[in-house]
């Protein structure tokens, strides 16, 4: 059973999309805290825990004269970093529940039906993976989910290809909790890769059951490192 988000965290979660969004830029002053508490429906007292929540992080800071502001200048890798800590972890659970249905179909699709300019494709966005995981502190996230809509794409099939690009901000948001985890760990991000390049032959020999067992192994795998991070 997934736990209940506190209010607080939601807050902080909003808050975080409304800096990115450009709502409250940085330098700019956010609301009070009883502007906050009036705009999300709740006391004062969640809204204070977020703000310091935020403060903590570094997002934002208390100023003299009273008042928290947005920091001048908020790398956007912290920013993203801390989005993806207080997403909606049943909104990615969600999506994986799709993405196991989804991914071994769309492989076995891909090698079934992949034109040359597709396999191209498909080959290029792992040649970056392996670039990227070869780099100190490089996840390869990116590159990954290039990977997964270039097989997609592959598929030929309009409708699995529009619903890929409507839920591509989430589908980042899972690809980086599970690969950050490898980070520094030279063997995990190999099994990555190979994980990766057995659905990459398996499509290229055209071989659609195949790649569906490579998916279906690449996804459980995934699965593991997913639920570790929503569990703990």
């Amino acid at each position: 059973m997934a736990k209940k988000e506190k209010i607080s965290q939601k807050i902080v979660r909003d808050v975080l999309a409304m800096i990115e969004e450009g709502r409250f830029p940085p330098g700019s002053k956010l609301p009070t805290e009883t502007e906050l508490a009036a705009h999300f429906g709740v006391s004062r007292l969640p809204v204070r825990e977020a703000l310091s929540v935020l403060q903590a992080m570094g997002i934002v800071s208390s100023q003299q004269g009273g008042g928290s502001y947005v920091e001048d200048a908020i790398p956007s890798s912290l920013l993203q970093h801390f989005q993806i800590q207080y997403a909606d972890a049943e909104s990615i659970r969600h999506l994986f529940e799709m993405r196991k249905i989804l991914e071994p179909e769309a492989a076995a699709l891909a090698a079934a039906r992949r034109t040359p300019e597709q396999l191209a494709s498909i080959r290029e966005a792992l040649k970056r993976m392996e670039d990227d995981l070869n780099t100190e502190g490089g996840t390869a996230q990116e590159a990954d989910f290039e990977f997964h809509r270039s097989i997609i794409a592959a598929t030929n099939n309009p409708i699995l290809i529009r619903m890929m690009e409507s839920l591509s901000s989430l589908y980042r948001k899972s690809l980086e909790i599970t690969l950050k985890q490898n980070i520094g760990l030279k063997r995990k991000k190999q099994v990555v890769y190979n994980e990766h390049e057995n659905i990459l032959l398996a499509i290229e020999a055209g071989e659609p059951e195949l790649a569906k067992v490579q998916s279906v192994i690449h996804v459980r795998n995934v699965e593991k490192k997913l639920f570790l991070f929503l569990e703990s």
